[in-house]
């Protein structure tokens, strides 16, 4: 759905006045942004929007990621397993 400039930009302070209203519009497929002081601060929106938000993005990193770990095992220089094990561990440490 298209942003309406006129109605989709909020106040942050209108969470708690009109925050069910917000909400219903926001499941209704709205994109609603919210500002402080007259600056967007925040963005809500539906969460099947954003799941495919986060999936669309990570599409294009994740097959650069494959196709590359194809042309090094093609060039024989493949990463032994148990090195690709402690690098993905580290990684779930870091979050």
């Amino acid at each position: 759905m298209t942003l309406k400039l006129s109605e989709d930009i909020r106040p942050v302070t209108d969470l708690k006045s009109h925050g069910a209203e917000i909400v219903r519009d926001v499941t209704n497929g709205r994109t609603v942004v919210l500002s402080r002081h007259g600056r967007a601060v925040a963005v809500m929106l539906a969460v099947a929007e954003y799941e495919g938000l986060v999936a669309a993005a990570a599409q294009p990193a994740m097959q650069r990621a494959v196709d590359e770990a194809e042309r090094e095992i093609a060039a024989g220089q493949g990463v032994p397993h148990a090195i690709v094990r402690e690098r993905l561990l580290a990684l779930t440490r870091k979050r």
